[in-house]
């Protein structure tokens, strides 16, 4: 908080400094920011869900290169790469998500491109290229967004080409060998056709080198292109088109080992005490595999152990890149008809990741190899309009269908533990509508539903070396979900709108390809939520303040819970719908132009998570079938999180507009699973990060516009995890990146 009181402190006095008068005039009020969170364009402040919105100048601004950036800008919102690939994503909004990347399990945040769903989390972290905007919408979306949206969704919105001829170059250069370029081509309009092209190639060094060889943790190489074509048919009939495809290539982060486990270390005098003792044979053979661990492996995790950030590290394998590719095509036309808008959204996408990771830290310990490739192909059909004066209305057709392949093999102290390959189809389709009804000049209701099936199959193949091989086993099961909603909004003024709302969302079913043998299936059932919310958007002094916040209340059932069911093979986890929970908490947004090119961002976040049953499904467990709510922590649900954005920008003085943003974000600890025998093995401590931006835009050099930027993220060059997990003798995690500063210089005409 000290970090936080000194930022508004600084505001605070840049606003009572006196500036002399300037040639161009700086913005004194906020401009309207538009968004499209239900379906039509509309001003953020008329939009009654709590949304967070950051346009394609923000993006730059704030230096955000690719989805999981956003994370320190939206309170209640934790985005963190997934533990064994760093282009998938776990997104968890308001304590709700999902922290893994299988094939059969969706996630609970919805992510959308230009409206269209995308159904696995891998390839998430590649770069986007020309993006217009980013909205993120907090709480269940169940109505508009369909399953997986109970902890929220986020829209990415392209740029559309210009009806103007325009090159746009930037290139960027700072520490550790970053490069990056990016080329951005508008054709301009002719006879209705209009195109832009976009393109970003980028290196990135590593800040962990590989001792053992040139191929060093984390260095990486991206690529991004995207092609969008619009034909402006009629006045009424246009077509859009978009092709998009990104690469990321490069070893994975390096898991250090943190420290050891030392109530695991074992004697053979423990060994022959619980025989003479009359221990169990289970108890016996646990305590022989420690022993083993003990004389074998504990010595070198203790030589290699250190909970400060490492420079150097091995692996016991070679370091090998992981490639992940990430492509899609969409298909959109929009049509005005005298009832209203019908738009139809068709996409195909599909990814193909191939990831080689080392969680051992130079000891031959767990490495873990798999191969992942997934399409998908999607139709909606959506009619907005108007009825009279006072209706307005938003309903839809939507249809879903993926296959995936997952091939995963665990090797654990040099033997292979496990060796798995999934095939997976699912189907789903929906129809929705929401009804808003202006019942008078300040009060309207919003009606919405959806209703949806969802059918999913399963064929997995395994070998579990630790027992026993396992033939093929094939499963199929449907779920269907009716998601009602009611909104009501109410306008104090023409500066306050105030909302209050209660809507319901659920993540569809679906298998666990990490189970035992016996886990597979049944699959697990859906999960539900039912949220209420309270909220307000006013717009004050004069247009100069907008603050926006919002309550909520969120019962949360038939969660699905991984438990360990086995704990000679703790790998293994079976998913049962075991748990319910209750969330509370709150988030505000505050923009405030304090002086004339003075603006002030703030935003805060509170989240009160907690289970309130799990039900154990160990048989070997003296708890089973009892609740042991009291041992789970719902994970990546910091209670409190925020962030400070000051940005001023300077008096004209001739050439070009001169900008400074100084930033500021803080999470709160918070745990990386629900329940472990070992929980502390998952805490990620709490952190804040600083970073600053120095701008100068607009620079005209003869018909041709030149801007600057000086940067630095992390300048604190704070240590803070990114991923914690226990391995039962040891704990292992890997950091954030180091201090990072560099250089964007940007051409365009």
């Amino acid at each position: 908080m000290e970090k936080f009181t000194k930022l508004v402190a600084i505001a605070g006095a840049v606003a009572l400094t006196p500036h002399v008068s300037m040639a161009q005039q700086r913005s004194t009020q906020l401009e309207e920011v538009v968004v499209t969170a239900q379906k039509r364009e509309e001003s953020l402040q008329d939009t009654p869900i709590s949304l967070a919105a950051f346009s394609g100048d923000q993006l730059d601004q704030f230096g955000i290169d690719d989805l999981g950036d956003i994370t320190a800008r939206t309170p209640n919102v934790d985005i963190t790469p997934f533990p064994n690939s760093r282009s998938s994503l776990v997104i968890f909004m308001r304590g709700v998500g999902n922290n893994d990347s299988q094939t059969t399990q969706d996630p609970a945040v919805g992510v959308y491109i230009d409206g269209v769903y995308v159904g696995r989390s891998v390839g998430l972290t590649s770069d986007v290229a020309d993006l217009a905007r980013i909205e993120v919408l907090r709480g269940p979306q169940g109505t508009l967004y369909g399953r997986n949206t109970t902890g929220g969704a986020i829209n990415m919105i392209s740029a559309r080409p210009d009806e103007e001829f325009g090159f746009k170059s930037v290139l960027a250069t700072g520490n550790r060998d970053y490069r990056k370029a990016t080329f951005q081509l508008d054709t301009g309009a002719m006879a209705g056709l209009s195109a832009k092209i976009s393109y970003s190639t980028s290196e990135k060094g590593p800040w962990v080198d590989n001792i053992n060889g040139s191929n060093d943790f984390v260095e990486e190489e991206r690529e991004a292109a995207r092609f969008v074509l619009r034909w402006d048919i009629s006045d009424n009939l246009s077509l859009d088109y978009a092709y998009d495809i990104s690469e990321i290539v490069g070893p994975q982060p390096y898991y250090q080992v943190l420290r050891i486990n030392e109530d695991r270390a074992v004697t053979a005098q423990d060994v022959t005490d619980a025989i003479a003792g009359g221990a169990s044979q289970d108890d016996i053979n646990t305590l022989q595999a420690d022993l083993i661990v003990t004389n074998l492996f504990t010595p070198q995790f203790r030589e290699r152990a250190s909970e400060k950030r490492l420079s150097k590290g091995e692996w016991d394998v070679p370091v090998e890149d992981s490639e992940t590719e990430v492509s899609g095509h969409a298909l959109t036309f929009t049509w005005d008809l005298p009832i209203g808008t019908l738009k139809s959204i068709t996409a195909y996408r599909e990814v193909s990741e191939d990831v080689v990771m080392d969680y051992g830290a130079g000891v031959e310990w767990f490495d873990v190899v798999v191969n992942i490739d997934q399409d998908q192909t999607s139709q909606e059909l959506q009619l907005v309009g108007d009825i009279g004066d006072n209706f307005s209305y938003v309903s839809g057709l939507y249809y879903f269908e993926e296959t995936g392949y997952e091939r995963e093999v665990d090797t654990v102290a040099g033997s292979v533990a496990e060796n798995r390959i999934i095939d997976s189809e699912n189907e789903a389709w929906a129809v929705y509508g929401q009804l808003t009804w202006d019942a008078s000049s300040d009060l309207s209701l919003t009606f919405g539903a959806r209703y949806t099936e969802d059918d999913r199959c399963a064929e997995k193949f395994s070998i579990n070396f630790s027992n026993s091989p396992n033939n093929t086993q094939q499963a199929c099961d449907s779920w269907s979900n009716f998601n009602p909603s009611l909104t009501v909004s109410y306008d104090i003024n023409e500066q306050v709108n105030t909302y209050a709302k209660v809507v319901t969302g659920y993540k569809s079913g679906g298998f666990n390809v990490r189970s035992t043998e016996a886990g597979f299936q049944p699959a697990f059932d859906e999960e539900e939520m039912v949220s209420y919310e309270l909220g307000i958007k006013s717009t004050l002094f004069d247009n100069r303040v907008r603050l926006n916040a919002a309550t909520f209340q969120s019962d949360y059932t038939d969660m699905q819970i991984q438990q360990i069911l086995d704990n000679t093979v703790v790998f293994l986890t079976d998913v049962f719908n075991a748990g319910k929970a209750e969330i509370r908490g709150f988030e505000a947004d505050l923009t405030a132009i304090l002086s004339e090119g003075l603006t002030l961002n703030l935003g805060y976040g509170y989240t009160d998570a907690d289970f309130v049953e799990v039900i154990e499904n160990n048989p070997n467990s003296p708890n089973f079938q009892q609740d042991v709510s009291s041992n789970y922590i719902m994970p990546y649900a910091p209670e409190h999180t925020y962030s400070v954005v000051v940005e001023y920008q300077f008096p004209y003085f001739g050439i070009g507009n001169l900008r400074a943003t100084v930033d500021y974000t803080w999470r709160d600890e918070r745990f990386g699973t629900a329940s472990n025998d070992d929980i502390e093995g998952f805490f990620l401590d709490d952190y804040g990060l600083l970073g600053a931006r120095l701008n100068w835009s607009e620079i005209d050099l003869g018909g041709v516009e030149v801007a600057v930027a000086l940067w630095g993220k992390n300048m604190e060059d704070e240590e803070y995890l990114v991923h914690d997990i226990s391995q039962a003798y040891f704990h292992s995690g890997y950091f954030g990146e180091p201090a990072t500063y560099g250089l964007d210089l940007t051409v365009q005409f």
